[in-house]
């Protein structure tokens, strides 16, 4: 796919002269892009700037195995706690790889630790939230996770799915096993979305994991992930149910139970390049699983042409119609389509989520409650 030609967040074009005397909001923004200049400046940029700062960034949390800082023991299993649900407000989050293709971006989470730091500067503060994308059978390091801390963001771990069937029959327990040790080690809340878009069959990666046994298969799968986990006291990890708004039925066949779920989650883009259109698909879901009395989350969001508008319509939608909704992360990436955030003549994307983020609502657990 062709990357459009415009800047992603933090790398915006110059506005040009402005005219006439400026509003308050244009001296605001004035002043954050001198800001995001000046930051910009000490940053490297290309392909040789993103292995440099990974490698920077892991060196620096891995300091504790090297003779550095004393490590962090592992929080005892009584003190552990799950990330804190708001109350009228809601986490705000991203994945973070601009332009990057899908595949190479989430295959390595060093391309997104690269990138936070500008992303951070850019909007003003610290993500509430991190996309972390890992295969099932490598997950994710303590020190990529240590590093994600540091930053006070809460990671949000995509795990990807494995054949269910191999899950039931006990095959991937020990790998279960030392990940839910792992992330009790960890010390600090986690959400674990696994197996996300489990109701879009269609897609190999799901028709592959599913195999002949479909929602029924799943759903035990699930379970029993969850089972391991409990039994190991990782009780720091949140599991997030996660379907697609795309799917039919509200993805009903699949749900493993109020008892093995902590957040319930949908998947949905702005495809119809509507925000009107967009939320309005995303009201009867909504309406459907508020019902179970979980917290929700938006798992993966984003827009192509009309970004300014739909940021907008979801910073006005969260707290008046979808109140339920505790966290929303956008997908600053490529995938299908370019969903990487943009300002150009007429939509100012980033702009308007540097907003988002500026707004108290969105601010968890850095402000709000």
């Amino acid at each position: 796919m062709t990357t459009p030609d415009h800047a992603p967040i933090g790398r915006r074009p110059d506005p040009g002269p402005a005219t006439g005397s400026p509003s308050r909001r244009e001296r605001r923004r004035a002043r954050r892009r001198a800001e995001r200049s000046t930051r910009l400046r000490r940053i490297v940029v290309g392909v040789t700037a993103v292995g440099v700062l990974a490698t920077a960034t892991t060196a620096a949390v891995a300091t504790a195995a090297t003779g550095g800082p004393t490590p962090r023991a592992a929080t005892p299993s009584a003190m552990l706690a799950k990330p804190a649900v708001p109350t009228d407000s809601a986490y705000l989050g991203a994945f973070v790889a601009p332009h990057i293709n899908e595949v190479q971006a989430q295959g390595d989470v060093r391309l997104e630790l690269a990138q936070l730091g500008n992303f951070d500067g850019a909007i003003g503060r610290s993500l509430g939230l991190v996309h972390v994308y890992q295969a099932w059978a490598s997950p994710v390091r303590d020190s990529i996770l240590d590093g994600l801390a540091a930053t006070g963001a809460t990671p949000f771990v995509d795990w990807a799915c494995t054949s269910d069937a191999s899950v039931i029959s006990g095959a991937q327990d020990t790998l279960i096993t030392s990940y839910a040790d792992a992330l009790k080690a960890y010390g600090r809340p986690v959400f674990l979305r696994w197996f996300w878009e489990m109701n879009l069959v269609n897609l190999p990666r799901t028709s592959g994991c599913l195999g002949t046994l479909g929602a029924t298969g799943y759903i035990e799968a699930w379970q029993h992930i969850w089972t391991i986990f409990q039994a190991q006291g990782a009780s720091n990890v949140a599991f997030v149910w996660c379907p697609s708004i795309q799917g039919s039925s509200f993805a009903t066949t699949y749900y493993p139970g109020d008892a093995y779920v902590d957040w319930i989650g949908w998947d949905g883009y702005d495809r119809k390049q509507s925000a009107t259109a967009t939320l309005a698909q995303f009201q009867p879901f909504y309406a459907y699983w508020a019902d179970h009395g979980k917290p929700l989350v938006i798992g993966e969001t984003g827009a192509t042409t009309d970004q300014q508008s739909y940021l907008a319509a979801l910073a006005t939608a969260l707290p008046a119609s979808l109140p339920d909704v505790h966290a929303l992360l956008y997908y600053d990436s490529r995938s299908d389509s370019d969903w990487t955030l943009v300002d150009t003549p007429g939509d100012l994307g980033a702009d308007q989520f540097t907003d988002l983020a500026q707004n108290p609502y969105f601010g968890f657990p850095f402000a709000g409650s």
